[in-house]
C-alpha cells in the first residue's frame, strides 16, 4: 500500500475513538453531596460516590454530623459504609458507625441460598433476596426485598407509603424504626431526604 493512503496518525486515532463505544449516561453514577441541616444550620455532610467497572458498582457513603454549641462539639455522629452491587443486585456491604465513641461494625454478603450479616448481635442468615437500606436505592422500597440496616445489622420493620410528585417523580414516606420522606425524580435519582432525630428534632438534606 502506497504511503499516501495511510491514515495520518491524528486521524487514526480519532477512527479509533469513534469506533468505541462509549457507556449509556445513565450507566455512568452520579455522584451525592448533601448538607445536613437541622433548626435551619448545617450541623454535618452526607457523601455517597460511586465507581462503576462493568456491571460492578461500589457506592461509598460517608455521613458526618457534629453539632455545636458556643463552638463546642455536643454529638458526633460519623457513618460510612461501602455497598458492592452488580448488575443491580446487592453483592456486599462493610459498615463502620461511631455514634459519640460507640462503635458498631456490620458487613454483609449474598451466598449462594442467602445474605450472611455478621453484626454486634453476630451472625444472621437472611433471604437471597436481602439488601441494605441504600436512600439512593428507592427499587428497594415499599417492601419490595427485605431490608436490614448497615448501623445493626438487623432486618428492619419498616411501613412505606408512596405518592406522585411534579414530573413523574416519586415521594416515599417511611415509618416504624425510621420516620422519613424521600423524594426522587422521574429517573429515580434522589432529590430530597428529612427524618426525624434521635431527640425528636428533623433533620433534612440540601444539595451541598
Amino acid at each position: 500500500m502506497a504511503a499516501s493512503l495511510l491514515p495520518p496518525p491524528r486521524r487514526a486515532l480519532l477512527a479509533l475513538a469513534a469506533a468505541r463505544p462509549l457507556p449509556a449516561l445513565a450507566d455512568r453514577p452520579r455522584d451525592y453531596r448533601w448538607r445536613v441541616m437541622r433548626a435551619g444550620m448545617a450541623i454535618g455532610t452526607h457523601d455517597v460516590t460511586f465507581t462503576q467497572q462493568g456491571a460492578r458498582r461500589t457506592a461509598v457513603s460517608e455521613v458526618m454530623v457534629a453539632p455545636r454549641v458556643l463552638g463546642v462539639v455536643v454529638y458526633r455522629f460519623e457513618h460510612r459504609y461501602t455497598e458492592v452491587t452488580e448488575g443491580g443486585r446487592f453483592v456486599s456491604v462493610v459498615s463502620r458507625l461511631n455514634r459519640n465513641g460507640r462503635v458498631v461494625e456490620v458487613s454483609a454478603e449474598a451466598l449462594p441460598g442467602g445474605v450472611r450479616v455478621r453484626g454486634p448481635e453476630g451472625e444472621l442468615r437472611l433471604p437471597p433476596e436481602a439488601a441494605p437500606l441504600s436512600w439512593w436505592e428507592p427499587q428497594r422500597f415499599g417492601g419490595a426485598v427485605p431490608v436490614f440496616g448497615t448501623s445493626t445489622g438487623r432486618p428492619m420493620e419498616l411501613s412505606w407509603t408512596r405518592e406522585a410528585r411534579p414530573g413523574g417523580g416519586l415521594r416515599w414516606r417511611c415509618a416504624g424504626e425510621i420516620e422519613a420522606v424521600l423524594d426522587y425524580d422521574a429517573a429515580g435519582r434522589w432529590v430530597g431526604y428529612s427524618v426525624k432525630g434521635d431527640d425528636g428534632s428533623t433533620v433534612s438534606y440540601e444539595p451541598a
